[in-house]
C-alpha cells in the first residue's frame, strides 16, 4: 500500500515457464450482486494536448465531482502522455498508476517513461494522470497537516497517540465536499472517462502497489472495457476493502498479514548475509541471533522505533541490504530476551494517502480494538506486529465517507486474463495477497519474480519485463506457475 520505489524495466529476454495449461473457466459473479454505479452518463472530457516536459503532451480533463450528479460540479484532472514512437504500429494508450495512494502520475511518468522497454514505447502512448485530490487534480486542503508533531506511543500514551493521529483528518476537513468523493472507485470512473477521451475501445493498464487496487476496481466496474491489465505488487482486494467475515475489528495491514511478509523477507536477509560472508558486515556468527540482541538492547534503552524504521525501509529494496548490514553491525547488542515493546515504530502517512485509504478500507474506529490486538500480534510477530496493528490509526475518526466506493464482487467476467506480478518476498504486498487477488478476480494469472523488495521494479528482471511486454502487446499471458529470476542478487 505504500508508494512504489521505481527502478528500470529492463529489455526483453526469456522466461522460464512450465508447460502451458488451459485457461481457467470464466468466473460467474454472484447473481445477487447489485449493479455498480458507473459513469452514469457523465460527459466524456475533451482533451486538448499541448507540449510539456520536453517530448510529453499535457491536457486537463473535466470530470464530475460526484458521479451521482454527472451534470453537476466538476473537477479538473491533470493528464500527461508520451506519444507512441512508432505510430504505424500503435496499439492504443497504456495507462499507468504509480501507487500510493497519493503518487502523482504526471511527475512519475515524466521521471520514468524513458526507462520502459522500447517495444512498449513504440506500440503505446504512455498515459498517466494525477488522481483526484492529488497534485494538479483538485488537490485536497489540509492546513498544517505536513507539520504535525509525532503521534507518540500507542502503548504508553494511547490517548495522546490517538488524538495526535486524528489531527491529519481534522486538518483535511477543510477540503469540504471533495473529501467524500476520493475513493478508488471514483478514480476508476475517472479512468473510464479518460479511456473514452483518448479514443481507445478498451483499456490497457499497468498499476503498481496501490495501483493494483485501482486496476482491480476498474476491472469490476467496467469488466467489458478491459483489454489488458498488469497488476504489480498486488494488494489483496478483499483484505484492502472489507476483509473477510470475522475480521471486522482488524485493520487492513493485519488482514493482509504485512507483518508476516516483513518477517519472511527479514529472514531472507539473515540467510543471504550469512551466505555472503565478509561481503555482509553483519555476517559474523548467526545474523538472526545477532539481530535479536540488537533488538533486545534497543527495547531496554533507546526504544525500537528508530531501529525498525530503518529495517522497514531497507526491506523495500535489496540494494539497501548492504547498508543495513553495516548499520546493524555498528549497533550495541544484549543477550537475553527483549523487554516488552512500549514504543513501536508506527508509520505515519501523507494527507493524500489517508484521503483515499481511509474511505476505501474498513478499519476499526475504536481505539480499544487496536489495543486489544496489540498483545496477540506482538506475540505472533515480535518485530513487526505492532506496526501493522497501529499503521492505520490515522483513519480513526476520519471526517469523510465515500458512499460510492466499491467493495465487490471482484470476479465479473472479462475477455482476457489479468496478469498479476509479484516478488516472492515483498514486504508491503505479500505474495499471498497476489495469489488471493488472482483467485478473487477469477482470471488472474500470477507471475512470480524470485526476488526481494516491493514490486518487480525493485527486483529488476529481464524475464519478467519480456513477459509483461508480450502480454500487453500480444495478449499472451504467461502459463500458470511461471517464475522469473531477478537480474541481481544481494551482496554480489
Amino acid at each position: 500500500m505504500k508508494r512504489v520505489l521505481l527502478a528500470a524495466l529492463l529489455l526483453l529476454s526469456a522466461c522460464t515457464a512450465p508447460a502451458a495449461e488451459p485457461a481457467p473457466p470464466s468466473p460467474t459473479p454472484s447473481a445477487e450482486a447489485p449493479p455498480a454505479l458507473g459513469t452514469n452518463g457523465a460527459a466524456v472530457p475533451s482533451l486538448h494536448w499541448t507540449p510539456c516536459h520536453g517530448t510529453f503532451q499535457c491536457a486537463a480533463a473535466a470530470v464530475p465531482l460526484s458521479y451521482r450528479q454527472p451534470k453537476g460540479a466538476t473537477i479538473s484532472l491533470s493528464v500527461i502522455r508520451l506519444p507512441a514512437s512508432d505510430p504505424g504500429r500503435r496499439l492504443g494508450s497504456l495507462f499507468f498508476n504509480f501507487g500510493g495512494p497519493g503518487a502523482d502520475g504526471v511527475g512519475e511518468l515524466t521521471r520514468f517513461a524513458a526507462r520502459y522497454p522500447a517495444e512498449l514505447r513504440a506500440r503505446f502512448d504512455l498515459v498517466s494522470f494525477d488522481p483526484r485530490g492529488i497534485g494538479g487534480s483538485a488537490p485536497i486542503s489540509c492546513p498544517g497537516a505536513d507539520h504535525l508533531p509525532p503521534a507518540g506511543s500507542p502503548l504508553r500514551q494511547p490517548e495522546a497517540f490517538f488524538a495526535a493521529s486524528a489531527a491529519t483528518g481534522k486538518a483535511c476537513a477543510a477540503s469540504g465536499a471533495l473529501l467524500s468523493h476520493l475513493s478508488t472507485a471514483n478514480v476508476a470512473r475517472d479512468l473510464e472517462l479518460l479511456r473514452q477521451a483518448v479514443g481507445d475501445p478498451a483499456l490497457n493498464f499497468y498499476g503498481y502497489s496501490y495501483g493494483t487496487y485501482l486496476g482491480g476496481t476498474y476491472a469490476n466496474l467496467f469488466p467489458d472495457k478491459v483489454r489488458a491489465m498488469t497488476l504489480d505488487g498486488t494488494l489483496d482486494l478483499v483484505a484492502n476493502a472489507t476483509g473477510k467475515p470475522g475480521q471486522e475489528k482488524q485493520p487492513v495491514d493485519v488482514r493482509a498479514d504485512v507483518a508476516g511478509a516483513q518477517q519472511k523477507e527479514l529472514d531472507r536477509f539473515f540467510a543471504a548475509c550469512a551466505a555472503a560472508g565478509p561481503k555482509c558486515a553483519f555476517s559474523a556468527g548467526d545474523p538472526k541471533q545477532r539481530f535479536a540482541g540488537v533488538f533486545a538492547h534497543a527495547s531496554r534503552t533507546t526504544g525500537v522505533a528508530s531501529l525498525m524504521k530503518t529495517v522497514d525501509s531497507a526491506l523495500y529494496q535489496s540494494g539497501r541490504w548492504k547498508r543495513l548490514a553495516s548499520t546493524l553491525a555498528a549497533l550495541p547488542s544484549d543477550a537475553g530476551a527483549a523487554s516488552p515493546v512500549l514504543d513501536p515504530y508506527v508509520p505515519t502517512h501523507s494527507p493524500g494517502f489517508l484521503a483515499v485509504q481511509c474511505v476505501d478500507s474498513d478499519n476499526p474506529q475504536s481505539p480499544a480494538d487496536y489495543t486489544a490486538l496489540a498483545g496477540p500480534e506482538s506475540a505472533r510477530q515480535p518485530y513487526f506486529g505492532l506496526s501493522a496493528v497501529f499503521s492505520m490509526a490515522q483513519c480513526v475518526g476520519w471526517p469523510a465517507r465515500d458512499e460510492d466506493r466499491y467493495t465487490g464482487p471482484w470476479n465479473r467476467p472479462r475477455r482476457n486474463p489479468i496478469l498479476v506480478l509479484n516478488n516472492r518476498f515483498d514486504p508491503a504486498t505479500p505474495l499471498h495477497n497476489a495469489e488471493a487477488t488472482a483467485a478473487e478476480l477469477g482470471d488472474g494469472r500470477v507471475l512470480v519474480v524470485d526476488g526481494y523488495g516491493h514490486t518487480s521494479l525493485d527486483a529488476p528482471s529481464a524475464c519478467a519485463s519480456a513477459a509483461v511486454v508480450r502480454y500487453l502487446t500480444e495478449l499472451a499471458a504467461p502459463a500458470p506457475g511461471t517464475t522469473c529470476p531477478p537480474d541481481a542478487v544481494p551482496f554480489p
